[in-house]
């Protein structure tokens, strides 16, 4: 007796053969095929493949005739062939035609499906997913970042309009709390899912779906800081309140308003100075100030920590590098 999981997957199969259309006239065309070939092999007495050979070119009516029947009921075959060819090829070509049209208008409208593994995919709204595309690029330019394919996932055709994005960039659209739409996205087989939704409870619910799929990284923005522990509880790796941060910069901007563009300068990856995490086993064992002379010197880089547990920012001069740390440096991107 067949295993239950095997008679899954043939039921599975079967349910998709019976709603192919093409595979269907695929198989009907291709039995007409070998009918036609065996009736010719049988009243003409030649070998199986000539048979088939002619067979092809008799239904497709290309009709070479290099071989052709010669016995009463051979041309009967043939005729029979060549009408039952026009029309079944003519029904195959077609649906081919509407096959490669509707995917071409499915991708137009963002509702196809990708087939990526180990990518970036990237669920929200608004400028917060062109930024952080912007920022990710830019960090896989200077090598911080894995190159893997980006695929952005919008909640709907207005969006997708709206969002400024480089070419590359997969874009599809859907509902993030959809299970089909985070699948079309490949999360099950993604390594990184970013969720920038503007909405936290929608976060928490997609982050729940996410675990539920995939074993990715999620990061996610929040809005409110009160719901980060919800957040983490969901799946979140990583979760960033983005109107504190927002809160925090703008009352620095009153009162040091340096503090704001150092920061500004920082956190972009694409111009001024980008600020990193590297590994730089040279580094373990020895003083803190002999490590910045050396990167500053040679690599041209300013370590101003490291990051074992948790980071530690500016040393002591005399602090020893511990093993297995890494460490944090700014860096001039151009």
């Amino acid at each position: 007796m067949l295993p239950v999981n095997v008679v899954r997957r043939l039921l599975k199969i079967r349910y998709h053969v019976k709603r192919n259309r093409l595979f269907q006239l695929s198989l009907f065309v291709l039995a007409l095929v070998v009918v036609f070939a065996i009736l010719f092999m049988w009243f003409e007495g030649v070998d199986f493949f000539t048979a088939v050979y002619w067979a092809v070119i008799t239904m497709s009516t290309i009709g070479y005739g290099d071989v052709t029947p010669g016995t009463y009921w051979g041309r009967l075959v043939a005729m029979i062939a060549a009408f039952a060819g026009i029309a079944s090829f003519t029904a195959l070509v077609s649906l081919i035609a509407e096959f490669f049209i509707s995917a071409s208008i499915r991708r137009m409208m963002g509702m196809h499906r990708v087939r990526y593994s180990g990518h970036y995919v990237v669920i929200g709204t608004g400028s917060s997913v062109s930024n952080f595309v912007s920022e990710l690029l830019g960090a896989i330019s200077i090598g911080d970042a894995e190159e893997r394919p980006i695929v952005v996932v919008l909640p709907n055709d207005d969006e997708r309009r709206k969002a400024d994005l480089p070419e590359g960039v997969e874009v599809l659209v859907g509902e993030p709390t959809n299970r089909e739409t985070l699948e079309r996205a490949g999360v099950p087989r993604a390594s990184y899912v970013v969720l920038a939704l503007g909405d936290d409870s929608t976060s928490v619910f997609t982050t729940l779906l996410v675990r539920q799929i995939s074993k990715a990284k999620v990061l996610v923005e929040a809005i409110d800081a009160g719901n980060v522990p919800l957040l983490k509880g969901a799946g979140a790796e990583r979760v960033v309140v983005s109107r504190g941060l927002a809160g925090r910069l703008l009352a620095s901007a009153i009162s040091e308003p340096e503090v704001v563009d150092v920061l500004e300068d920082l956190t972009s990856a694409t111009e001024g100075h980008d600020i990193g995490v590297i590994d730089y086993p040279a580094a373990w064992g020895r003083k803190y100030s002999e490590v910045l002379s050396e990167l500053a010197g040679e690599k041209k880089v300013f370590p101003i920590g490291y990051v074992l547990e948790s980071p530690v920012l500016g040393p002591g001069l005399d602090e020893v590098i511990p093993k297995g740390a890494r460490l944090i440096v700014i860096r001039r991107v151009r």
